[in-house]
């Protein structure tokens, strides 16, 4: 990897973080290249569960700030000098609920920015629809705002139907509709929610969007001067029957005429919303019609998929995203065959049973009771993110895991398999109540 000396004697931003080791440990290896660190957050118990943020990995960075990252004067004004001046080289969120907030700063103040358009209409899901217009790469769609439209919206987009909300993330309330009652509960389900998981307020909107068969990929790509570097497709394989994502394999090996199509694609949505730079994980289902886009997620993906990225390809994608938030124009191009291993994996541990996590079994190397790390097979490693007393899978959504089980080996599909012979041995004990 080259290119990270330019991290020296610069100064970041970061507004929120994602959860898990690889965005906490992405903070400390640009710091490692001499890059100071300030973290903005609102509240420290998002990430430290009551315990002291001294504890935590956040909490090694060069400077906390409370701040409310909700308001982004306020954020501004966390960044500026008396004289309004940034005191920051760069503003970057990987928080879904906080990079609108971090483009908007970024724009105000004169730094390197993904674009708040792009940003905006990223998150907000039913403005990627508008976007797209009539690409071949969009679906049916309609965003119902009261009772009244959901009939119509229904026959406009047919059945079967996901429903979910336009502007959340993390998989928080999506649902698949057979039936227009199923469809009449999810609305009444998913209108009755008026904030966000992180506080924001919401009108109660629904997006209906067409049901599309086919094999769901995500593209992980980095963008710098609207021209996007695309280092390949992940696996995704969904668990049990919910619409929770329990398994990735990178690269996925698509025939070429496939991968071609489905890069041409992701290219034409990020250009539709006039991406700028940063990355990007956009969610695609391969159909027998050609690749129809999912979503785009303006951010750095989660479950280890960049530490997927970097043993496969041989670069960085936080450092390469928090250059390119410093104004360095840097994207490497690196793909597939330029790492240390052929393929990796992960997949994700979710518990049978919500409640109180009490241990786990089945990992060699680790005490069993929920270490940060375990070596069950050569090339595997285990990453849990909960301890013994927390509160586990209480929402249906992707906060619902305990942990992952992550691969390396000369191919994606040989990481698989490795990854779920380590986890198929593995046991998350819960108990519903606490003594």
């Amino acid at each position: 990897m080259s290119g990270y000396e330019q991290f020296r004697g610069k100064r970041l931003a970061l507004v929120e973080s994602m959860l898990h080791d690889a965005f906490y440990n992405g903070i400390h290896r640009a710091r490692h290249f001499g890059c100071e660190v300030w973290l903005l957050v609102r509240g420290e118990e998002w990430y430290t569960g009551g315990r002291p943020l001294s504890e935590h990995p956040l909490g090694r960075v060069d400077r906390v700030l409370q701040v409310d990252t909700h308001d982004w004067r306020a954020v501004a004004d966390a960044l500026t000098d008396a004289d309004g001046k940034p005191v920051v080289d760069g503003v970057l969120s990987f928080s879904d609920y906080h990079t609108e907030v971090t483009a908007r700063v970024a724009e105000s103040l004169g730094l390197p920015t993904q674009g708040l358009a792009a940003v905006r209409a990223a998150n907000h899901k039913h403005l990627l629809r508008e976007a797209l217009g009539d690409d071949p790469s969009n679906v049916r769609w309609r965003l119902v705002t009261r009772r009244q439209e959901l009939d119509a919206a229904i026959d406009h987009v047919g059945l079967p139907l996901i429903a979910k909300p336009p502007s959340e993330a993390i998989s928080f309330g999506v649902r698949r509709c057979t039936t227009r009652d199923q469809a009449l509960d999810a609305w009444r389900e998913l209108s009755a929610v008026r904030a966000s998981l992180r506080g924001q307020p919401r009108p109660g909107h629904v997006l209906l969007e067409e049901y599309v068969l086919g094999t769901e990929v995500s593209v992980e790509s980095m963008t710098a001067d609207g021209v996007t570097h695309f280092f390949g497709a992940t696996s995704k394989t969904l668990h049990k029957d919910t619409m929770l994502e329990e398994a990735h394999s990178f690269p996925l090996a698509l025939d070429a005429d496939v991968w071609d199509e489905v890069r041409a694609c992701v290219d034409r949505a990020l250009r539709a919303i006039s991406y700028r730079q940063g990355p990007a994980h956009t969610e695609v289902m391969v159909t027998e019609d050609g690749p129809r886009i999912i979503e785009v997620n303006p951010r750095l993906p989660a479950h280890m998929i960049s530490t997927m990225v970097t043993d496969v390809c041989g670069t960085d994608p936080h450092l390469d995203a928090k250059l390119l938030a410093l104004g360095a124009g840097h994207v490497p191009h690196r793909g597939p065959g330029d790492g240390a291993v052929g393929g990796a994996a992960v997949v994700v541990l979710f518990p049978d049973e919500p409640g109180e996590f009490t241990g786990i079994d089945g990992i060699r190397g680790t005490d069993g009771t929920g270490g940060a790390g375990g070596e069950p097979d050569h090339g595997v490693s285990v990453h849990l993110h909960h301890e013994p007393g927390d509160l586990v899978a209480t929402r249906l959504d992707n906060s619902a895991s305990v942990g992952f089980v992550y691969a390396r080996a000369h191919s994606a599909e040989a990481a698989l398999d490795e990854a779920r012979r380590a986890a198929g041995r593995i046991r998350i004990h819960t108990r519903q109540e606490a003594p």
